[in-house]
């Protein structure tokens, strides 16, 4: 099983930016295989706030245009989908008490459990340090080669 982080999303709807042909080519083939991939509901929800802010999108979406976008991938592409289970609790929370990494990495951290509990064995970012510690059988970064 396949799924992909939320920068990829952003870079292949990002028309403008030099990321785009690498990150549309992972999303196109996530639509053209869907029962091979599985998109977290947190990375729709982060894909959500990235398509209305300014800061990430030339033009961003009003809130009609985003919902329709993660709605489309939730509902309509026949990609698979999960979300957080609170099962995997104690994965999150009891290596957080041995580290002194960054509270951002919490959420790194809830998404790569939240795959890796869901059968996802090939993760796509472009941030794959952030998600080297995790037992994924390959991380890629289709951005960086």
């Amino acid at each position: 099983m396949k799924s992909l982080d939320t920068n990829i999303l952003i870079y292949a709807v990002n028309q403008g930016c030099s990321e785009h042909d690498r990150a549309k080519r992972v999303y196109e083939a996530m639509l053209d295989e869907p029962s091979q991939w599985i998109v977290a509901d947190q990375v729709l929800f982060e894909f959500y706030r990235a398509l209305r802010n300014p800061r990430i999108l030339e033009r961003p979406l009003d809130h009609a245009a985003a919902l329709h976008q993660i709605r489309f991938l939730r509902e309509k592409s026949g990609v698979l989908h999960c979300g957080y289970d609170t099962r995997f609790w104690k994965k999150v929370v009891v290596p957080l008490t041995a580290s002194d990494r960054s509270s951002a990495h919490i959420f790194d951290r809830i998404l790569a459990i939240t795959l890796l509990g869901n059968g996802v064995t090939t993760f796509h970012t472009r941030n794959t340090r952030d998600f080297s510690e995790f037992p994924f059988k390959e991380i890629v970064n289709p951005i960086d080669g």
